[in-house]
């Protein structure tokens, strides 16, 4: 199987995005034996920070070196200090000091990415939509799955993955507000297919390529009315062409569970943390659903 490239974004935040591209990562690699890249582009760091102990994140990214900042400050500047080798972080470090699922690696994130907006203007298209393409791309073949972890907006460093990736992932969270942003963000993905697809190259096309609920709590008809809601809106975007007809809800949702928010005080994706709650057995299923879904899509 060729390299899967996936952007998880949402201008929303509170969607439950890095818990998805972490846990399904960790899953793919400790489960599935799966080589996967996470590629965090949050000035946040949550990606990183998830998976990396904090003294350890800063000082590997200390002053944005060996960061995916450094991948944007080079394009900015003109220069060449991004080494992948030196930056990308293998496995992660239990408390112990041990190295679980060494198959899962981390390109992290560091705060300066705050900055790339300030002077990415000065570039133009097709160079500005190009930067990651032209950095990692000797390197996405050594991975089954590539996942880029994107900031909630629609800014350049997001659109340099929606340009580089097969498909766009999208976590959402089943309530009126996510629903109205889902279809401004499904048609502004389907705008810059057709705006910017030629100049940005022609290896990918961004399309939405499915959507995660995350935060589902089976009380009540709340949930259940929002996700009927959504299907109506998926189907409806269908019809108008601006999602593929092979685009739908990955099963299952991913219900509200303590156990992955106390997974990321821990540093550890909650395949390792509690594997035998309700949260790593529901990301168990979707990564297995994820798998047969994204096998069978071009």
């Amino acid at each position: 199987m060729s390299t899967k490239v996936l952007a998880f974004i949402n201008f929303k935040g509170g969607v439950g995005k890095t818990a998805c591209a972490v846990n399904i990562a960790a899953t793919l690699a400790k489960l599935h034996e799966k080589k996967v890249l996470v590629v965090d582009l949050d000035p946040q760091s949550n990606s990183s920070l998830w998976l990396m102990r904090p003294d350890q994140w800063r000082e590997h990214v200390a002053k944005g070196r060996r960061s995916t900042f450094e991948i944007f400050d080079d394009a900015i500047q003109g220069k060449e200090r991004f080494n992948f080798a030196e930056s990308v972080v293998k496995g992660v470090v239990t408390w112990t000091g041990f190295v679980e699922v060494p198959q899962l690696h981390l390109l992290p994130a560091s705060v300066e990415l705050l900055k790339v907006e300030d002077r990415i203007h000065e570039l133009r298209a097709p160079t500005v939509y190009r930067i990651l393409e032209r950095a990692l791309k000797d390197h996405l073949g050594a991975y089954d799955y590539v996942f880029f972890d994107c900031p909630p907006n629609l800014y350049s460093t997001t659109k340099n993955a929606i340009f580089l990736s097969d498909s766009c992932i999208v976590p959402y969270i089943p309530d009126y507000l996510s629903l109205s942003g889902f279809q401004v963000l499904a048609e502004y993905i389907a705008e810059l297919r057709g705006k910017y697809t030629d100049s940005a190259g022609d290896r990918r096309h961004p399309n939405v390529g499915g959507v995660i609920v995350s935060h589902y709590r089976q009380t009540g008809n709340v949930f259940r009315l929002a996700i009927n809601e959504l299907e109506i809106m998926l189907a409806e975007l269908r019809t108008h062409g601006i999602l593929e007809t092979n685009v739908s809800l990955l099963q299952p949702f991913i219900r509200h569970c303590v156990r992955v928010a106390e997974s990321t005080s821990e540093h550890l994706p909650v395949v390792l943390y509690a594997p035998g709650c309700i949260g790593a057995q529901d990301y168990s299923d979707l990564t297995q659903n994820f798998l047969t879904h994204f096998h069978h899509k071009r």
